[in-house]
């Protein structure tokens, strides 16, 4: 594997392919990327949930770089997208994707290392997936909100097993019409109902759209800017994907100086907890 900073690509290389993925119920299909690196199997899997309205496509680059450090990853849209989407089917839908993806011989899923990622509502879902499947070991989430119901922190936490990190920003609590990440609800609810181990990840100053890859679409706009240019929160949640994950996954210590002191903590701007 890759030596050096996890916010780099890793040293595979990666195919894609679409794929349409039937969904926990009948009647539901998720579209999906699949991110194939050329590492030998078994293989980590990821699946990877979009925030609230928006395209699977924007978080391309997360999958990718994933895919580079050698994980199976999968890229999905929702089966339902409007205001009125039903969370609890859509994170029902998460265990079916873990079940495709084992099913597909060319993945090579190592059954055992099985990890769930998302931002904002795709946080909140892989959250409550990871209550809902004990085969889901590790989580990264980034700037999740637990908006609309059911809830999830606490309330659906009781049951988890899975290794939680969560990152996310100082911006947009409150103010607006609508705050895209109230306090109430924001990434720091998850951390304080998380398990042990857990680790949160506040990065100063970002805004809650510096997770996607085109924070110029039009539904971006509702969130106010935040100060920090968009790739300081990129580049700290890349790292954070590859080093909580090999670390949980595969009890990588290597990984724990880029967990702890990240160049961001160093520049302080950002702080880190962990348990």
């Amino acid at each position: 594997m890759a030596a050096g900073d996890p916010a780099n690509d890793g040293p595979a290389t990666v195919t894609t392919a679409t794929a349409s993925i039937p969904g926990a119920t009948a009647g539901r299909t998720l579209p999906a990327t699949v991110f194939t690196p050329s590492s030998a199997g078994p293989r980590p899997l990821v699946v990877v949930s979009p925030g609230f309205q928006m395209q699977r496509t924007q978080y391309t680059s997360y999958a990718k770089h994933l895919a580079t450090w050698g994980f199976a990853v999968v890229l999905t849209d929702y089966a339902d997208t409007g205001f009125t989407a039903d969370h609890n089917k859509l994170a029902q839908d998460v265990p079916a994707v873990i079940t495709w993806a084992l099913a597909q011989t060319p993945l090579a899923v190592d059954a055992q290392k099985i990890a769930v990622t998302g931002h904002s509502l795709g946080g909140k879902i892989s959250v409550y997936a990871a209550s809902l499947d004990p085969r889901i070991k590790a989580v990264v989430a980034w700037d999740p909100v637990d908006s609309n119901s059911p809830s999830v922190a606490p309330e659906k936490m009781s049951s988890l097993t899975a290794a939680i990190a969560v990152v996310g920003e100082t911006t947009n609590g409150t103010g607006g019409f609508m705050p895209c990440a109230p306090t109430a609800d924001n990434f720091q609810t998850f951390y304080a109902a998380a398990p042990s181990p857990a680790l949160a990840m506040t990065i100063n100053g970002a805004d809650h759209m510096d997770w996607v890859d085109d924070p110029t679409c039009t539904f971006c706009t509702v969130c106010t800017a935040g100060a920090a240019p968009n790739e300081r929160a990129r580049a700290a949640s890349r790292r954070l994907d590859v080093a909580w994950l090999r670390r949980q996954l595969f009890a990588d210590t290597t990984m724990d100086t880029w967990l702890d002191a990240p160049p961001e903590v160093a520049a302080a701007t950002a702080t880190v907890l962990r348990r």
